[in-house]
């Protein structure tokens, strides 16, 4: 096993010359089976939260996963479960360094409900969350405004299969069910103030991008653009200002998509076009340092292998910046964030073939 982590990390380094600034950094996976990471928050820069989920072979199912950098390391903190099935966290934000929120879905009786947990500074607990009744219910993104004003989204399907976004309200003392319109999926939220939040997602049925808005009294469905005729889904939201706001994601195997708010409309914005044999670029996970200085991760296909992917916007066009992968495997990342002194960390998922995934992660100091 320390012959295996040794090859695993020179297969990183190896690869490190070829990608620029991007970092990896060793991090832990729980027992034996599959580990992968799904969000990424900063408090400081040495407190840093990262949630996800692993394979527990003894109970044949998922369980949670949560990891914290203290600036020297990552190490796994002991993170609970709602029930015995399966329980991913699917998204992680930050108020203070004792105010730490993480949301996901745990399997209880034939359905999925919402799963949300607290870090109050010494513990993770499980905190009561609502669920739409006789549905399965999944919670994918949160976002704080304040320390009683934090959202979830996500989405509930009821047993004819028909998808219905959720979204979740902290107000300071309890979670409650916030009415949405349509039928969608809603994937990752955030805002810059509380008349003024952004959730993305995709329709459902149709899969074209989806953007809702809350103005501090409804949330309201805002029409949004497809790049293409493929499918069109929008993974990740950054909210700068009112007028300044970014949603990333996928418009079918040739285009990452990106889309911005001027403050009156949504735009198209291009992104890099990928030639074969790259194909099937996603971005998953974003983060706005500036109006001209965006970072976005996620995944794309080099063949028929996955690979990270790593998009910057410099305040006029999207490129593609080079990061790090293990050779012989394939390579996902699911979210990014930034420190307070600019460093950014992006975490997923690298698995070598035929082998059980393992969690990644990577570093770009400014």
């Amino acid at each position: 096993m320390k012959m295996m982590k040794i090859l695993f990390l020179s297969f990183l380094v190896a690869d490190l010359a070829m990608a620029g600034n991007w970092q990896p950094v060793a991090s832990p996976s729980v027992g034996t089976g599959a580990n992968s990471l799904s969000s990424v928050a900063s408090a400081a820069d040495n407190d840093i939260w990262a949630t996800g989920w692993a394979y527990n072979s003894q109970l044949l199912a998922y369980r949670t996963v949560i990891e914290h950098w203290n600036g020297s390391k990552w190490s796994v903190v002991k993170s609970p479960n709602a029930s015995t099935g399966y329980n991913l966290l699917n998204g992680v934000a930050v108020v203070a360094s004792n105010d730490v929120w993480a949301v996901g879905n745990a399997a209880i009786g034939n359905n999925y409900s919402t799963l949300i947990e607290h870090w109050n500074g010494s513990a993770w607990n499980t905190v009561s969350s609502p669920n739409v009744p006789g549905s399965s219910n999944v919670l994918s993104g949160v976002s704080v405004i304040a320390a009683n004003d934090i959202w979830a989204v996500g989405y509930s399907q009821n047993a004819n299969f028909v998808f219905q976004p959720l979204a979740l309200h902290w107000d300071g003392t309890a979670w409650s069910i916030v009415t949405t319109p349509g039928q969608s999926r809603l994937i990752a939220v955030d805002g810059t103030a509380s008349n003024d939040v952004w959730a993305t997602g995709e329709t459902e049925p149709g899969e074209q991008s989806l953007t809702m808005h809350w103005d501090g009294n409804t949330w309201s469905v805002v029409p949004s653009p497809n790049d293409s005729t493929e499918d069109n889904i929008l993974f990740g939201v950054a909210a700068l200002a009112s007028n300044d706001v970014w949603a990333v994601g996928s418009a079918g195997s040739l285009k990452t998509l990106a889309i911005h708010w001027d403050g009156t409309r949504w735009n198209l914005v291009p992104t890099p076009t990928f030639v074969y044999p790259k194909n099937n670029g996603v971005l998953v996970g974003i983060v706005a340092l500036s109006s001209s200085d965006i970072w976005a991760a996620g995944q794309i296909l080099q063949g028929s292998v996955e690979q990270t992917l790593s998009e910057h916007w410099d305040g006029s066009s999207w490129s593609m910046v080079s990061s790090p992968n293990v050779k012989n495997s394939n390579n996902r990342l699911a979210a990014i964030t930034v420190t307070p002194n600019g460093t950014l960390w992006a975490v997923g998922t690298t698995g070598v073939f035929a082998k059980p995934e393992q969690t990644l992660i990577l570093r770009k100091t400014p």
